[in-house]
């Protein structure tokens, strides 16, 4: 997908959130363990809208200790309606400034030096993922996720979050194949003699693959070499 599709989708989802009845915010988020729905917006409000265009910002060689150290983030979170709002507020700023960018300029990335364009696409996956989160538990407001941002999505994670996450975690001795109906290719990862296949329906093995709960992904082969794979990204992104 194209920066500006990755803003596209990124921008339907914050509308989608913004439009989220008052009434819901207080909802359990079971993918998120002792998360509302509120507190999905916060996470959603200060740890992408403040922090990805601070990254952005960065020059590619920033330490990575330097990157956030001026992001003034809150000492208490808002409630309610003021949640709301503060989403509005901080994800459409974050989204100004990624309009603003060229998507080939140089920048600090979670895996060093990258381009700006590598915000845009996590921004709109990582807010895709929470929105299925919410999805999930106002079945009513759902809506399905376009074919090629289910692809893209499944690629990003395969080729930088599971890799990112190794590198944090050290990698599972084993190789993991990713299938859905949706690619046009199996997706690989990782190495060695043990192997698993996770496969499904596109936002089912997404799900699986971000440590969500999916009833209708199939693992084939190495079961514990598959758990291990599929416990990594999460943990390696849960403060980030």
């Amino acid at each position: 997908m194209a920066p500006s599709q990755h803003l596209d989708w990124f921008e339907d989802n914050i509308s989608w959130f913004e439009n989220l009845s008052l009434g819901e915010l207080d909802r359990s988020v079971p993918n998120c363990p002792g998360w509302r729905v509120q507190d999905v917006l916060n996470h959603l409000s200060f740890g992408l809208g403040l922090a990805y265009p601070a990254a952005l910002l960065c020059p590619p060689d920033t330490p990575d200790v330097e990157v956030f150290a001026d992001v003034e983030w809150p000492t208490e979170h808002p409630d309610g309606s003021a949640a709301v709002t503060t989403f509005g507020e901080n994800m459409r700023a974050c989204l100004a400034v990624f309009r603003d960018a060229d998507p080939y300029m140089s920048c600090w990335t979670y895996g060093g030096p990258g381009v700006a364009g590598f915000w845009f696409r996590r921004a709109a996956i990582e807010t895709a993922l929470h929105r299925m989160d919410v999805e999930d538990i106002i079945p009513e407001s759902g809506s399905a996720m376009p074919e090629e941002r289910v692809v893209d999505a499944l690629i990003e994670s395969v080729e930088f979050a599971l890799p990112f996450a190794a590198q944090i975690s050290g990698a599972p001795d084993g190789h993991l194949t990713v299938r859905s109906p949706e690619l046009v290719s199996d997706l690989e990862l990782g190495r060695g003699s043990r192997r698993a296949t996770v496969h499904g329906a596109g936002t089912e093995v997404l799900r699986a693959l971000w440590g969500r709960s999916s009833r209708q992904v199939t693992i084939t082969g190495d079961q514990a070499l598959a758990a291990d794979w599929l416990a990594r990204v999460e943990l390696a992104f849960a403060n980030r």
